[in-house]
Formats: C-alpha cells, sequence, structure tokens
C-alpha cells in the first residue's frame, strides 16, 4: 500500500461557529504531480498489453459518457471506486418566500462518494508528516512560509534568518501542491 506525505500549513481559515477568519494549520496531503490522459493511456498499455489506441479509444469514451451521463442528471457508480453525482451548492431558505432558483443557486458542483473497499484501502495507507509550516506574512498576496521544527518538548521555533523560509508550494519543495496560499 502506499504512503500519504501530510504537510501542516499556515493559512486563514474561517471558523463559522464565531463567524471569525483566523490564522490556523490545516493538514493537506502533498501531491507530486497531475496524471493525465496520456499517462494513464501509457501505464494500462504496459500492464495490459492492450494496444494503446483501444485503450485511448475506451478512456476518451469512457470521459465522455460520464460527462453526459452527470450533464443529465445520472449518477455514476464505478464499482470498488464509488459514484460521481450533481450536488448544488447555494444558500439554504429559511421561508418558502426565499426559496427558489433565483435566490438560492449557485452553482452545480460534482460529488465523489467512494466505494467501501476505495474507503478500507485508504483506512490502511501510511501517512507521514513532512513538516509544520508558519507563514511568514498571513496578510502577504505571495505567501512565504517556514519550516517550524519539533523536538520532543514540542515546537521550535526558527531563529527568523531567513534561510528557511519558502514557498511549500515551489520547486524548493518536492513540487508541494495542494496548499492554498
Amino acid at each position: 500500500m502506499g504512503k500519504i506525505i501530510l504537510k501542516s500549513q499556515e493559512q486563514k481559515v474561517n471558523f463559522l461557529k464565531t463567524n471569525t477568519l483566523e490564522s490556523a494549520y490545516v493538514l493537506r496531503p502533498i501531491s507530486y504531480s497531475t496524471i493525465t490522459n496520456n499517462d494513464l493511456v501509457e501505464k494500462i498499455t504496459r500492464t495490459s498489453y492492450v494496444p494503446k489506441s483501444a485503450v485511448s479509444a475506451t478512456l476518451v469514451a469512457l470521459t465522455e459518457m460520464m460527462e453526459n451521463y452527470l450533464m443529465e442528471g445520472h449518477r455514476l457508480q464505478l464499482d470498488g471506486f464509488g459514484t460521481f453525482s450533481l450536488t448544488v451548492d447555494g444558500n439554504v431558505a429559511k421561508t418558502a418566500q426565499d426559496a427558489g432558483i433565483e435566490k438560492q443557486f449557485n452553482k452545480l458542483k460534482i460529488n465523489f462518494n467512494p466505494a467501501v473497499e476505495l474507503k478500507e484501502k485508504l483506512a490502511n495507507v501510511d501517512v507521514e508528516l513532512d513538516g509544520i509550516w508558519r507563514c511568514v506574512d498571513i496578510e502577504a498576496e505571495n505567501k512565504v512560509y517556514e519550516r517550524i521544527n519539533q523536538n520532543h518538548d514540542g515546537v521550535e521555533l526558527p531563529d527568523g534568518d531567513g534561510e528557511e523560509a519558502v514557498n511549500p508550494d515551489g520547486p524548493d519543495n518536492n513540487g508541494g501542491g495542494g496548499f492554498a496560499g
């Protein structure tokens, strides 16, 4: 089974109970790359011995069919993987007068609900913390982060010499990924 590397990164978080935007640390998985259709076609071709043209045509057809069925209001269940469906991002109406598309609807979103088999596999994935990253200036547009070291007594803050300051999403940090700056 795989291993997922996590980072704890400082960012602004909206605390709904108090309706305040505050600095907090959020765990996020590192995403090292994006696997494209071509990457999938190459890997499937090598592992299944199905001709590349057949794999490519099947993947294109699958993608088109999934898109079409979703746009027609169907749910898509891929056995062992999960179910895709549409959900609505919108506002809650407290009264019938406040209900309706004009007042409630913002946009459609695609929801994914993993299958039991996939959930079980996720529960067995090893996770490891790569580090804790403090934002040097949480208000800045281009965020810069510095690694906070952990020792047996808790957290050890950097000495502020700027040597450790990096963008955890940048090239200095294994491609980063997944962190909202």
